[in-house]
């Protein structure tokens, strides 16, 4: 999964993104760095990976919370399953994906941010509804895998 690390420059102003991380690492109890240097976060199992889309002319952050291992035995139903929720989700609430590359289920939405903006506030209530959304699709069918990770955040999402 392709992520954004960042780097950062002291004598610069920080980014949108990179300032958006700092305040979610403030919120969850994390060091900025840890986050902008994998670009990721893992709460209750989900790994959450960001990806930097602000240079546009609707400055977002990607969000790709990855769901878990869609067994081989189940792939197809589960497929299935995927695709049908899509239709039924709004657009604000994200479509569900594969990671590219795997046979992992994730969950993909757009954060709209702007400058001065409480955008790693906005970034935590996405984050808390993904996992909501992530632990509802795991009783789809059969209990996909999922890997432990180093950095949790189940505190903060509580």
């Amino acid at each position: 999964m392709q992520t954004t690390p960042q780097t950062e420059d002291p004598v610069s102003p920080l980014s949108l993104y990179a300032s958006a991380m700092h305040e979610l690492a403030g919120l969850i109890g994390l060091e900025p760095a840890e986050i902008l240097k994998t670009g990721s976060v893992e709460a209750d199992g989900v790994r959450f990976y960001f990806q930097d889309h602000t240079d546009g002319e609707a400055p977002a952050l990607g969000v790709l919370a990855e769901i878990g291992e869609i067994p081989a035995d189940g792939e197809a139903d589960i497929h299935r399953q995927l695709l049908e929720a899509n239709s039924h989700l709004s657009p604000q609430a994200g479509a569900y994906a594969l990671v590219p590359g795997t046979n992992r289920a994730a969950l993909r939405m757009h954060v709209q941010v702007e400058e001065g903006a409480s955008n790693g506030e906005r970034l935590l209530n996405v984050l808390k509804e993904h996992l909501a959304t992530c632990t509802a699709v795991r009783q789809l069918g059969t209990q996909p895998d999922f890997e432990s990770g180093t950095s949790t955040i189940n505190l903060a999402l509580a």
